[in-house]
């Protein structure tokens, strides 16, 4: 794959050229969806950026090879890192939805005004929901209703256009994936277009003082070129790093064509420190946390549904986390990237984070704890592993 790369006149940033689509679809050896099975889908080809490139496949959890340093412990921010984080006092909406079959719409709308959401009048907004993969009955990925909420909570908020982009981290048929999940019949419904960001050209950062070490990182342009990106993830446990919610979710903004399936690289330099990374150059400003029916144990994928009955809304994402976090029982400060990003990123302290809606109290739940967390040691162990 040429990784040939120029500055683009309006930002400065270093730009890759993009593998052509023949080539990609070339290099899947006839294995991709026919045009016909994409008609079947309802979304055609000429919205579904980049289209199937690869064949169906997923990796289980000791496919990709390499040491993972994700149990490695976070070093100390420096005050440069410290300097990014919001400077502000955090508020947190905890939206009443106690089923799929509900409209949301009246909730979040109040909610949007108490939190004093702003006018994104001629803004393009990025919609980012969780389809990391796909088991049947089991709550993996961001369910296309609240998908359909986010869609419509940002056209409320004057969104000239609305994008929703994603980059599977585990199977790689993503035409699959979209027909199976239903969020690619939401996205007809809604007429919206889909990226796929595994395939998207990409664009090349520079890292200043990250954690990962990596000195760039290859993101999606369409990503990094929205004027406003919002999260809209499955809140889960994780086996890795606890729980999965708001900013773990930029995992899937990561181009697998780059980086690999399951995203290999940024396992081995560390999950933690990765999603923090993350949070620095893609600077997501909202997320609409997907919590009716999440997802406790063996998280992200094998997990047990649980049934919260809530979405979760907001501007600082290290409080949404952290909010999160405390609704299913865990502490924030148990989750070392929710530690740090209460460092570097926003407001994790309960005295810095105001919840309005529901009581955190009053819908927590204890749920079960993948086992890795459970028994650290088995992170120490992960040489082979990665989610």
């Amino acid at each position: 794959m040429d990784h040939n790369v120029k500055r683009c006149p309006k930002t400065g940033r270093i730009i890759g050229k993009a593998q052509p689509r023949d080539e990609v679809r070339d290099a899947a050896s006839g294995a991709g969806r026919s045009a016909s099975d994409t008609a079947k889908s309802g979304i055609p080809r000429r919205t579904f950026i980049a289209g199937s490139a690869v064949a169906v496949g997923s990796f289980s959890l000791t496919a990709c090879g390499g040491k993972t340093l994700t149990g490695k412990p976070l070093p100390t921010p420096t005050e440069s890192q410290r300097a990014r984080k919001k400077q502000t006092p955090s508020t947190v909406a905890l939206v009443p939805c106690a089923s799929y079959e509900d409209d949301p719409m009246p909730e979040l709308k109040k909610y949007a005004k108490l939190l004093k959401l702003p006018d994104l009048s001629g803004k393009t907004v990025l919609l980012k929901p969780n389809m990391v993969e796909f088991h049947p009955g089991s709550p993996v990925t961001t369910n296309p209703a609240a998908l359909k909420a986010a869609f419509h909570l940002f056209d409320y908020l004057g969104a000239k256009d609305i994008i929703i982009g994603e980059g599977p981290g585990h199977m790689r048929d993503t035409e699959f994936l979209l027909e199976a999940t239903g969020l690619g019949k939401a996205c007809k419904e809604l007429g919206v277009k889909f990226v796929d960001l595994n395939l998207d050209e990409l664009e090349v950062l520079d890292l200043k003082e990250g954690f990962s070490g990596l000195k760039q990182m290859f993101l999606p342009r369409t990503l990094m070129n929205a004027d406003v990106v919002v999260s809209v993830p499955k809140m889960k446990t994780h086996h890795w790093v606890g729980m999965t919610a708001s900013m773990k979710n930029f995992f899937g903004a990561v181009p697998g064509r780059k980086y690999g399936w399951p995203k290999n690289l940024l396992h081995m330099r560390g999950i933690p420190q990765c999603i923090l990374d993350l949070q620095d150059l893609i600077k997501p400003r909202f997320a609409l946390v997907d919590a009716v029916v999440a997802m406790e144990g063996d998280g992200p994928i094998n997990g047990k549904a649980k049934e919260m009955g809530f979405l979760v809304l907001g501007d600082d994402l290290a409080a949404i986390d952290a909010t999160c976090a405390r609704t299913i029982g865990f502490d924030p400060y148990e989750l070392d990237y929710i530690k740090i990003a209460g460092e570097v990123v926003g407001n994790i302290s309960a005295d810095a984070v105001t919840v309005i809606g529901l009581e955190v109290d009053k819908v927590k739940k204890t749920f079960e704890r993948p086992v890795t967390f459970k028994n650290k040691k088995l992170l120490a162990e992960s040489e082979n592993q990665a989610s």
